[in-house]
């Protein structure tokens, strides 16, 4: 997530300079112009106050950090203290990063009077719409302690999700960079020194040989432009992702991979509704719980679907009906959807639904995992095979013919 600066017209006439996270700028115009403004300017914020606490002495802060702060302070809260002295209790600990020294402008905030929402909101860069919204819900009810422990439990339900993800998908990845370093090693350093011998001899070499030798030959030679083909094509696609169009179109094409897309689906509706659950369950409307749930959301082309959901509501459009025009959004979590809004228990579906899918990913990886190891076996044993017998036949060759 980056900071920008943006300058924009609400819908009400009233010029304004906000400082909002996104993902990318055009993700951040695409949805403040949904919000009904007009943008005039967009401008990445740097972070020249980051570089100066490193200076200092100050480290970036971790999510451990952050999660361990949010317990602590709901425990204090809880306890009987109240938000200043939960805070300087915290503080009196000394440590040294980005989010102690947030916390002093936020407790300096809050003793002249201002609402802990506020004090808070003041920097998105460290807590999201999400926060501040189960803020506000919290001082609504009263009852803040209880929307932290909420925000606390969403963070670690969602980061075990994560892990698992990334977990399952760091094995196959380095498996499958190391299987085709292992080939080109071969063919551009292996190949050619042993088949140097055959080709000075004139002698005529087996079909086989013969084209091994001619795709080592292309691999050695055209590395270079084959090394900046890659490159190049990258630095395309990352200019084109960056593009409003090219970013809607390349998280699609994510959608649409073959297995995989399946697992990024689930993953996001499993995200996507347990936290719509956590903020239906701190006080906030559907509506809204949309909205800010969409936020979470990693693919740009998810979210703008998820936000055509809540416009078709915004007009008097059940949750569910609206679901069920999207053909992206599952059949089964459509019907239990349905059931959640027609029993009026729409937030312990939602938990159901992101248990599901959680279980559904993990099985799908599981599956992924148990299945790459020996597909790379097989295919990088059927080619290694093929050098090996390639570079022996003019051995057995000539061994037939000394006989």
């Amino acid at each position: 997530m980056h900071r920008f600066e943006c300058k924009i017209v609400s819908p009400n006439g009233t010029v304004s300079k906000e400082t909002i996270t996104a993902e990318s700028k055009t993700s951040l115009k695409i949805r403040l112009e949904n919000e009904g403004n007009f943008v005039l300017a967009i401008r990445h914020k740097t972070k020249f106050g980051s570089t100066i606490l490193n200076r200092k002495g100050f480290k970036s802060f971790k999510q451990k950090d952050f999660i361990f702060f949010n317990q602590e302070f709901a425990v204090l809260v809880k306890a009987g203290l109240s938000i200043v002295a939960a805070l300087d209790v915290i503080l009196e600990k000394g440590e040294k990063n980005e989010l102690t020294k947030t916390i002093k402008k936020i407790r300096a905030d809050i003793s002249t009077g201002e609402s802990v929402s506020k004090a808070f909101s003041k920097f998105p860069y460290i807590f999201s719409n999400f926060y501040i919204a189960c803020l506000k819900a919290g001082e609504k009810s009263g009852d803040i302690p209880l929307a932290v422990s909420r925000y606390v439990e969403y963070m670690k339900k969602t980061e075990k999700i994560r892990q698992k993800v990334v977990s399952a998908s760091i094995y196959p990845l380095i498996l499958t960079i190391v299987s085709f370093l292992v080939l080109f090693f071969l063919l551009i350093f292996v190949v050619p020194s042993l088949t140097e011998t055959f080709v000075e001899s004139g002698s005529k070499l087996p079909w086989l040989t013969s084209i091994l030798i001619s795709v080592s030959h292309m691999f050695k030679s055209g590395l270079i432009y084959f090394l900046l083909t890659i490159i190049t094509a990258y630095a395309g696609f990352i200019y084109f992702k960056k593009t409003g169009y090219g970013h809607i179109i390349t998280d699609r094409w994510k959608l649409l991979i073959p297995f995989l897309g399946k697992i990024y689906i689930h993953y996001s509706i499993a995200r996507l509704s347990l936290t719509m659950a956590t903020v239906l369950g701190s006080g906030m409307t559907l509506l809204n719980s949309i909205r800010i749930s969409s936020d979470t959301l990693n693919n740009f082309f998810l979210k703008q679907q998820i936000i055509q959901v809540s416009k078709k509501i915004e007009k008097g459009a059940g949750f569910s009906e609206s679901l069920s025009k999207n053909e992206w959004f599952p059949a089964i979590a459509v019907r239990m959807i349905a059931a959640g809004e027609s029993s009026g228990s729409l937030e312990q579906v939602l938990v159901d639904i992101a248990e599901f899918y959680e279980s559904n990913v993990d099985t799908r990886l599981s599956i992924l995992t148990s299945a790459i190891e020996p597909a790379l076996m097989i295919i990088m044993g059927l080619l290694i095979g093929f050098i090996v017998l390639a570079m022996y036949m003019p051995i057995f060759q000539l061994a037939g013919t000394v006989t």
